[in-house]
């Protein structure tokens, strides 16, 4: 178990390891303008006559059809199926839900080019928690380093567990801290909660009761009764002017999680 591997000093709670999310992937067929895009003519009509029922366009929509003509693309060695037939195995769609065909066949996508920050993470996530593979720490980090350049906020944090705990041969805490404020500040609680535990504790810098108090305010103020435990028990040992330049740090901090919620979602629109 996971678990089991955390630090028994400083920080008992830091980082249990969270399941997988249910990532909603927006998957659906290809234009029939892909037919032109390939030379493989098995493909092209296999993809067309995919699209045209996933989409209902000329035929009655069936999933299920769909997805027998894309998986047969994706036995021919089609990365834009592959990725597709993943998606629906993921999603359930004209089968049932599978994760583990889903994953094999993100991972045939990926290696080939064809991915998304969250097909990266499913892979990365599923080699570090042995779900429906074998466990590989090393598979993990790889995987879950590419979904992260891709800005994926789950895989920021299963990278920084990777990190703080030394899952791959060596522990590094200044990652894992840089890695766990890059999610807080696109506002993970989880992670909020975390980076505070680490000033807190000096874990990967110096000891920083401010900084402590701010994130685990941050954190509190979104739900978290752990955080907020742990940012009261900080003030008995705080000053007016350090409590005050705390208080004012969280609220920078919130401003700045708000306007990163609001690039993302304007990123969404378009």
């Amino acid at each position: 178990m996971l678990r089991a591997s955390l630090p028994r000093c400083r920080s008992r709670r830091l980082l249990w390891l969270p399941a997988i999310c249910l990532l909603v992937l927006s998957v659906c067929g290809p234009l029939p303008l892909y037919a032109a895009r390939t030379g493989n003519r098995d493909v092209q009509r296999l993809m067309v006559q995919a699209y045209r029922y996933y989409t209902g366009f000329g035929v009655p929509r069936s999933y299920a059809r769909a997805l027998g003509y894309y998986r047969q693309a994706a036995e021919l060695g089609d990365a834009e199926a592959q990725f597709i037939v993943a998606g629906m195995y993921y999603r359930g769609l004209g089968t049932d839900e599978n994760r583990r065909e889903a994953f094999r066949w993100f991972l045939r996508a990926a290696e080939q080019g064809r991915y998304t920050a969250e097909s990266l993470y499913i892979i990365g996530s599923m080699f570090l928690r042995g779900n429906g593979v074998p466990q590989n720490y090393m598979e993990a980090e790889k995987w879950l380093d590419l979904a992260v350049r891709k800005g994926s906020v789950p895989a920021m944090n299963d990278l920084a567990f990777i990190c703080y705990n030394g899952l791959t041969g060596k522990k590094d805490f200044k990652r894992a801290l840089s890695l766990y404020r890059r999610a807080a500040l696109q506002g993970d609680i989880q992670a909020q909660y975390n980076v505070g535990l680490m000033y807190a504790g000096g874990i990967g810098t110096p000891v920083d009761t401010v900084r402590a108090y701010a994130w685990y305010s941050l954190a509190a103020s979104q739900g978290n009764t752990t955080a907020s435990i742990a940012r009261n028990a900080l003030m008995p040992a705080m000053n007016w002017n350090d409590l005050n330049r705390a208080q004012a740090l969280s609220v920078r901090l919130f401003r700045e999680v708000e306007q990163n919620r609001e690039k993302r979602k304007a990123a969404e629109r378009n």
